[in-house]
Parts: structure tokens; C-alpha cells; sequence
């Protein structure tokens, strides 16, 4: 089953920005690139930092955490480089007209 959920105006998160929500008992990072919405979880899963204060490269679509130095894949949530091991859920993020909305699988 399928739950589109509205998390901000689009236009709140600026290009190459992110931000962190806590939604229906998730902690989801939301980056945008462009006019791209990419979301997975917000937290390392090798020492559970914020992904939110490491950084992105929009070339490689990457998230990398800032204290362990492992990243994921933006778009899939597989990890990219060690200490990495465990991937991280990725969601549909899509701008529908000016909502960004979240699709959660369950």
C-alpha cells in the first residue's frame, strides 16, 4: 500500500540543499538538485549521525556522512563506500505543483 504525504512547499528546500523530516515515526532527508527530489533516511547506518550534516555530491549522487565518511546512494539508498555496509530506504520524493510529496511503501 502506497501513502503520498505532503511534506513542504517545494520551493522550501533551495537547490543543492536537504532537510530532515520526522513523518508518521520516519526520519527521512529530502536534497534537491536542480528540479530533482531525491529521499532516503536520515540517519548513518554504520554510527546513526544525521546524514543532514554530512554532505552531497550532485555529480556522484551521493549522501556522505560526516562522521564516518560512508555514502549512499541518493537514488537507490545502497551504500557506496565503506564504513557503509547497510543500505538506506529510499522514497519517491515528486513536486506536484508546489507541494513536495513523499510516497511511503508499506
Amino acid at each position: 500500500m502506497d501513502t503520498d504525504v505532503t511534506l513542504c512547499k517545494a520551493d522550501e528546500i533551495p537547490d543543492g540543499g536537504m532537510k530532515h523530516f520526522e513523518i508518521m515515526g520516519y526520519d527521512i532527508l529530502v536534497v534537491r538538485l536542480g528540479d530533482r527530489f531525491l529521499c532516503v533516511d536520515a540517519a548513518c547506518t554504520y554510527k546513526w549521525a544525521m546524514l543532514q550534516d554530512g554532505r552531497v555530491d550532485p555529480e556522484k549522487l551521493l549522501i556522505i556522512c560526516k562522521d564516518c565518511s560512508g555514502s549512499w546512494d541518493l537514488q537507490t539508498g545502497q551504500p557506496r563506500d565503506a564504513p557503509a555496509k547497510f543500505p538506506l530506504t529510499s522514497y519517491r520524493a515528486d513536486a506536484v505543483f508546489d507541494d513536495l510529496i513523499v510516497t511511503f511503501t508499506y
